[in-house]
């Protein structure tokens, strides 16, 4: 009887770190006698369980007296009508289901046909179920009473959005701050950052030497800078093409974009990126552009062409 365990994060940029860290305590590590484990990285939870690819393999694998162990119940599935679509399946497939942390962890076998399970399942994933609708109807509220009262919500528009680019730029040159700027055209400080970041001073500007490099380069941009550029409404024609033809390479839990351009384009995309590098950005945005920056300095390993 094998021990088939079960992972899944939302996004790229999630960890299986506390996934794995349950998992380990109960002795379910890849490698360990009879354990077998099936993973669906980047899936949303909107997703039926037996409709994921990994959970798919899972489903191939299984045998009668198989037992499928999650870490917790929300990493396999959220609300009512697919727990119970999921205990269904374990009942026909004669397999057990077991949950390490949460509310029903301490019921050895989620798939039980006896009554005593069956109420706890139906009665606990239900209140679940109600706290996150719970929530959600506030959050609803919430909003609505903001809009009655004028606020805007969701992402800021971009400077070149608005069409007010050269008077941002202007009004910084004449000595207008950057978060007056942003208090005025009501977008954020990064988006000011960004549409000033040639006229800031102290700014260090990547310079890129032709002589030392080869006009076209293979460049593997970090995948958090190519989700902002690709997101990003300023990029000439040249730049949105090199990004569309880039190629999407998985590096652990997340990924990273093979862009072939010639140097000028590499350099103003770095240049679109510059937000990254800025106080208002995360430290990891900015190690991606760091990344970016150094990758173009020193193509080398970079698959130069």
């Amino acid at each position: 009887m094998a021990q088939l365990v079960y992972t899944r994060v939302s996004t790229d940029e999630q960890s299986t770190e506390r996934q794995n860290h349950l998992l380990a305590e109960a002795g379910l590590t890849e490698g360990a006698d009879g354990v077998r484990i099936f993973s669906d990285p980047a899936t949303s939870s909107k997703i039926p369980a037996l409709r994921r690819p990994g959970f798919q393999q899972l489903a191939s694998y299984a045998r009668p007296g198989d037992t499928v162990t999650v870490s917790e119940l929300y990493r396999l599935c959220r609300d009512l009508a697919d727990i119970l679509t999921l205990r269904t399946w374990c009942q026909e497939h004669q397999v057990k289901l077991r949950v390490l942390s949460g509310a029903l962890s301490g019921i050895t076998d989620l798939a039980a046909t006896d009554a005593t399970t069956t109420m706890l399942v139906n009665v606990l994933v239900s209140v679940g179920q109600f706290q996150r609708d719970l929530q959600n109807e506030l959050t609803r509220d919430g909003l609505a009473a903001a809009w009655t009262q004028g606020k805007r919500s969701g992402r800021r528009p971009r400077i070149a959005q608005l069409g007010v680019l050269d008077k941002v730029r202007q009004a910084y040159q004449d000595g207008a701050s950057i978060a007056a700027l942003a208090r005025d055209h009501c977008v954020s400080r990064v988006a000011i950052r960004t549409a000033v970041a040639d006229l800031m001073p102290g700014r260090p500007e990547p310079v890129i030497s032709e002589d030392a490099q080869p006009e076209v380069l293979r460049v593997e941009i970090p995948g958090k800078v190519a989700r902002y550029l690709q997101e990003h409404v300023g990029l000439g024609e040249a730049e949105r093409q090199a990004l569309q033809q880039g190629r999407a390479v998985r590096r652990g839990q997340g990924y990273s974009l093979h862009v072939t351009a010639p140097v000028d384009v590499h350099q103003e995309l770095l240049n679109a990126a510059v937000a990254l590098s800025g106080d208002g950005a995360s430290s990891a945005d900015r190690k991606a552009y760091r990344i970016y920056w150094n990758r173009l300095q020193s193509p080398v390993g970079n698959n130069s062409e």
